[in-house]
């Protein structure tokens, strides 16, 4: 998979590393894309478009989603929106969420660029963006919504199936937006997937399942679509 939720964990937490580095990493999750490359697929009931979002991205690329969504609009398409909203100011589950995810949580109003510039220092090859808010992108309550569950939901369902997130005083030592100084384990790639990217998807399935809108596009990061054609396959839709 070549794209993540937000950014690869590898990239971020990089200990010794050149621009050379960071260029290669954000080239391979495709951060210097000019253009979104979308999938459709449907049954004999409903379409659904897939546009693998990168959350940091170039303004062309993001142009790009502009003309595709306002395209789409206009045949009538309505759009699943991803964003994992949290309970404002709530520093714990931020910390706990930093936790679970492997890396530093933007602040409100903040995007990824901002934990990136924190992080490193180095040229880019291409200037780069945070992923525009929805309503940059056309996007309004009257043409989408946010179908994606709330972090405390995520944290929550989290603790249920795999025990409390601990956080520790060294978790408490820098703030949610910046890499941690902890050097306890990290959570297991198997337990982070199972929650960011499978439980969050079939939340996304559902949604579609149980909606009177028969023209859908899921506008959510690039990781999760491997999973949600998979169960789309599964209920019947084939890939256009």
């Amino acid at each position: 998979m070549k794209k993540t939720l937000f950014l690869t964990a590898s990239l971020l937490i990089l200990n010794s590393c050149t621009s050379t580095k960071v260029n290669l990493a954000l080239d391979y999750i495709g951060a210097f894309n000019d253009e979104i490359k979308i999938v459709k697929l449907s049954n004999t009931e409903t379409e659904v478009i897939f546009f693998p979002m990168i959350h940091i991205g170039t303004e062309p690329f993001y142009n790009d989603v502009i003309k595709k969504i306002d395209s789409l609009e206009n045949m009538g398409f309505y759009t699943y929106c991803e964003s994992m909203s949290s309970i404002p100011n709530d520093s714990t589950s931020l910390r706990k969420a930093r936790k679970l995810l492997g890396f530093p949580i933007p602040k409100k109003g903040k995007g990824y660029m901002s934990v990136l510039d924190s992080l490193y220092k180095f040229k880019l090859k291409k200037k780069l963006i945070s992923q525009p808010t929805y309503k940059d992108l056309g996007i309004d309550s009257l043409k989408g919504r946010n179908v994606d569950l709330t972090l405390n939901q995520v944290i929550d369902e989290y603790e249920r199936r795999f025990g409390q997130i601990i956080l520790n005083k060294c978790d408490y030592q820098t703030a949610y937006s910046e890499k941690t100084v902890c050097k306890d384990k990290p959570v297991s790639k198997k337990n982070r997937n199972e929650i960011i990217l499978e439980y969050r998807n079939k939340n996304v399935i559902n949604n579609i399942i149980s909606d009177s809108h028969k023209k859908i596009i899921i506008m959510y990061g690039a990781n999760h679509f491997i999973g949600i054609k998979k169960d789309l396959l599964s209920l019947g839709f084939v890939e256009m």
